[in-house]
């Protein structure tokens, strides 16, 4: 097989789509995927894709981002969507709960996502079908969240995300993202943990059965596993017929961007004031740990700012309870 990436690019001269007949939210994807090839193009002083093949510096970094691209520009124009996947995901979950590219750029900053870096949705029609099961069940209901990486590709942090979430809050009013970042400064997990791309189905409520619950059980404490979250989420996951193992808590930052992005993208969607805010009276506690070994809860998202604090894992507050990701369901093997 040929790791030439030019070879599997499609032809965009044989199309005939006029830019003027695409839906308007595909056509404004459509224009940022030509901005991010005209970059490349420029880059090796180019005009056109015929002119950057035959570019002889071109490195196979830029001559795979510009096929992924290319592929991505087709996919839209073709089937006038935008992420492959993202419109039976919206009209399975609703528009409010699914967060792509654009929600993700409404959040950031325009232009902030590498298109050639989103991966497809990986979540089967089974999978999403699963979410209003879930809901019917437990009355918790699941958001498809896009994360990202930072603009130059490394790790986006908490420290850095912050920043940028903090200046789209103020332009709409919304208050602040977090409520302190005293605590934050030197803490592992805010300036060196940091998102990629990648999706996610995440809960927007705290699991039932997880509050008032220690963290998890160890040989020699004096309560015993069935007083713990972990128990609660193999109840949760053995009630919905789920693999134990595909269900995870996510980590503070991951539900944080997501806390923030699900609040703009409603904001937007429904107009001034009518923003969904999650956890604003209970806190997600997480598996990572602060540097004096407790792990970490986030959570109190009201316009005051989210808090976060490390909890000992003993600990019992009501306000603590857990939310959850899901993995996608393994494909089969002729999928």
């Amino acid at each position: 097989m040929s790791t030439n990436p030019f070879e599997t690019a499609p032809n965009l001269a044989t199309s005939h789509i006029r830019r003027q007949d695409l839906p308007t939210h595909v056509r404004r994807h459509a224009d940022k995927l030509a901005a991010q090839l005209r970059e490349v193009y420029a880059k090796y002083g180019a005009h056109n894709f015929e002119e950057l093949k035959e570019n002889k510096k071109l490195s196979a970094q830029d001559a795979r981002k510009v096929a992924d691209l290319l592929k991505a520009f087709q996919q839209a124009v073709e089937k006038k969507e935008t992420e492959p996947g993202l419109k039976e995901a919206i009209e399975i979950l609703g528009c409010e709960n699914v967060h792509g590219i654009e929600d993700v750029e409404a959040m950031l900053s325009e232009g902030f996502v590498d298109i050639s870096k989103v991966p497809p949705i990986p979540y089967t029609t089974e999978d999403l079908e699963k979410s209003k099961e879930i809901k019917e069940k437990t009355g918790v209901e699941e958001m498809l969240v896009l994360f990202v990486a930072d603009k130059d590709g490394t790790p986006l942090t908490g420290e850095r995300m912050s920043g940028l979430i903090q200046a789209e809050y103020d332009k709409l009013g919304l208050g602040k993202f977090l409520f302190d970042t005293a605590w934050l400064k030197n803490k592992d997990f805010f300036t060196k943990l940091g998102l990629s791309y990648e999706w996610k189905l995440i809960t927007k409520q705290i699991i039932p059965g997880s509050k008032s619950k220690r963290h998890h059980h160890e040989p020699g404490d004096t309560f015993t596993h069935q007083d713990t979250q972990e128990f609660a989420i193999e109840e949760y996951a053995k009630k919905l017929d789920i693999p134990r193992d595909s269900l995870h808590r996510p980590e503070p930052f991951q539900m944080l961007y997501a806390i923030a992005l699900h609040l703009i993208a409603t904001e937007n969607l429904n107009g001034k004031g009518k923003g969904e805010r999650i956890l604003t009276n209970e806190s997600h506690w997480s598996n990572v740990v602060s540097s004096d070994g407790n792990p970490v809860n986030v959570g109190g998202a009201d316009p005051d700012g989210a808090g976060m604090v490390g909890n000992a894992r003993d600990n019992w507050d009501g306000d603590l309870g857990v939310c959850l990701s899901r993995e996608p369901s393994p494909k089969s093997s002729d999928a």
